[in-house]
């Protein structure tokens, strides 16, 4: 098994997949662990819903009109004058990089409040994407899609949630290099 460090240090965001499937019993381990996260309270307020076959080609298309509503313009400012970003980026959101399955990730509300329910299924992301890193699976934490999540809702079938992230999930077909770190992101206090 990876050890923690090299898992956290090796984890990328993958953006095209290989068409081999993922067994069931990798998805249900992997959300298992994703699981285990720590939450506010111990509510445990995480829900997933598993993505595949027609669902997944429809959900494709709402992921389209989240980047031509709402990500491009987005993308074209932040990465103004690198154009061949935001056409792969287009790319991605229109083929969600041929993945064979995405993982929804949703949270449901509880006492605590959206402050410490979104941090809480952030955890829960988080462990699942080390665990698929783990288990030689690529992901991408997707919070675009978010935009139309009463679309997605509508196709999933999905109420009293709400959608936080979109994870495509799959074999890689490579990894990317490892971004440089940026800046100072540390401060420690005097005494």
């Amino acid at each position: 098994m990876m050890e923690l460090y090299d898992a956290i240090k090796g984890r990328r965001s993958i953006r095209k997949f290989k068409s081999d499937p993922v067994p069931k019993e990798v998805i249900e381990k992997i959300l298992d662990i994703a699981m285990w996260a720590p939450s506010g309270m111990n509510q445990q307020n995480w829900y997933f819903v598993v993505v595949r076959g027609k669902q997944l080609n429809s959900l494709k298309e709402i992921c389209k009109q989240a980047f031509d509503k709402h990500i491009k313009r987005t993308v074209s400012l932040v990465f103004k004058g690198n154009p061949k970003i935001v056409e792969s980026t287009k790319h991605f959101f229109y083929t969600l990089g041929d993945a064979p399955v995405v993982i929804c990730a949703y949270r449901t509300e509880t006492p605590e409040g959206e402050f410490t329910d979104i941090q809480s299924i952030a955890a829960a992301i988080q462990n699942l994407l080390l665990a698929s890193h783990a288990e030689g699976l690529g992901t991408c934490w997707m919070t675009g899609p978010v935009h139309l999540k009463d679309e997605i809702n509508k196709l999933l079938n999905i109420e009293g949630k709400e959608l936080q992230a979109v994870i495509p999930l799959g074999y890689p077909v490579f990894g990317p290099p490892a971004p440089k770190r940026r800046g100072e992101k540390i401060k420690w206090s005097l005494r």
